[in-house]
This record gives structure tokens, C-alpha cells and sequence, in this order.
């Protein structure tokens, strides 16, 4: 029973440790055009610093509290130096949010591309244009639009047309997509 229960633990925490890459990888070789809207910005902005700061007390009362968890840390911290220690206390909170953003906004993101749903379509204002870096494909442009309402910033980067959207800058397009949720997928530009 003992160790069928360990067993579990190491296969949770497997999955607990490689779930954000594989969605993180997954995210990249899709790479939707989404733009988000304000629930997902709710979400990314204070939902999820809020779940950062509550990871971040937790873990700290653990240190405080736990004696072999502050004697465990000490010997690993005098092992590695001033340096690493003050890293790792500056870095840990930027991990755990981005762990949660890696478990929660790109899921949200995977999940829109792949429902459909209701068709949408709003004017934009194309105010930058800019070939990918070297790590996308040839065809690649980044696209930065500005919303003619609220006047938000939102940045894709768009697999076709390139040669035509690298000379549309400062004009108006219409983006056509899905809506969800949590914010659009573009399935086409036009100008």
C-alpha cells in the first residue's frame, strides 16, 4: 500500500513539474493569434498575482515554522553562497507566476483555438509591423494593433501575407475570428 501510494506521489509531481513545459511547448508549435479581453486580463493581472503572493506566504510561513525545512535550506544555501541565495529569493516568486500563467492563460489560449465559437469581427488600427526573429518561420510577421475604442495595444504574430501586411502600417483592418471567453482568435485579416 505504501508503495503504490509513493508511486502516486511521483507520478503527480511528475506531472506537476513537466505539465507547464508540455503546455508551454504545445502553445509554441500552435502559437494562436489570440487577443485576450478583459476577464483574461482580470485573470493574468490579479488572479494570478495574487495566487503568486499566496504560494509565496505559504511557502515562507513553511520555511519559518518547519525546522527541517529551515535547516535543509540553510545547508544548501551555505553550500551554494550569498549569491545564489539572494537569486533564488528574488527568482522564486517570478517562477511560481509564470508556473501558474503556464498552467492556467496558455490552457485558456489552447482552449479558444481549438472550440469554436461565435463568429466576431472588429476594426483595428495596425500601428506596427515587424518580421519575426530567426527562431519563427520565413513567413512570419508580428503584427501590434490597437483597439479603436479603448485604445489597448495587442501584439499576434500572423503566418500569412506578409510582403502585403509589412506595408499596411498606421492603417485600419478589420480582424475576423471567434469569440470566447476569455478573449478572440483572429482566422483572418482584412484590409
Amino acid at each position: 500500500m505504501t508503495k503504490t501510494r509513493g508511486y502516486l506521489f511521483l507520478i503527480i509531481g511528475l506531472l506537476l513539474v513537466f505539465l507547464p513545459v508540455i503546455f508551454y511547448g504545445w502553445f509554441e508549435s500552435i502559437d494562436p493569434a489570440f487577443i485576450p479581453n478583459a476577464y483574461y486580463n482580470f485573470l493574468k493581472s490579479r488572479v494570478l498575482i495574487a495566487l503568486t503572493i499566496l504560494a509565496v506566504i505559504i511557502f515562507f510561513v513553511r520555511y519559518k515554522t518547519s525546522k527541517k525545512v529551515r535547516e535543509s535550506l540553510k545547508y544548501q544555501f551555505s553550500e551554494e553562497g550569498k549569491l545564489i541565495t539572494c537569486f533564488t529569493f528574488l527568482f522564486t516568486p517570478i517562477l511560481i507566476y509564470f508556473y501558474f500563467c503556464s498552467l492556467s492563460a496558455v490552457p485558456i489560449q489552447l482552449w479558444a483555438h481549438y472550440h469554436l465559437g461565435e463568429q466576431w469581427s472588429q476594426e483595428y488600427l495596425l500601428i506596427k509591423t515587424d518580421t519575426c526573429s530567426s527562431d519563427y518561420e520565413p513567413q512570419c510577421v508580428k503584427l501590434t494593433f490597437s483597439d479603436l475604442v479603448t485604445h489597448e495595444e495587442h501584439s499576434i504574430r500572423w503566418y500569412l501575407n506578409k510582403n502585403e501586411l509589412l506595408t499596411l502600417k498606421n492603417k485600419s483592418v478589420n480582424l475576423v475570428g471567434e469569440k470566447s471567453y476569455f478573449g478572440y482568435i483572429i482566422n483572418e485579416i482584412q484590409w
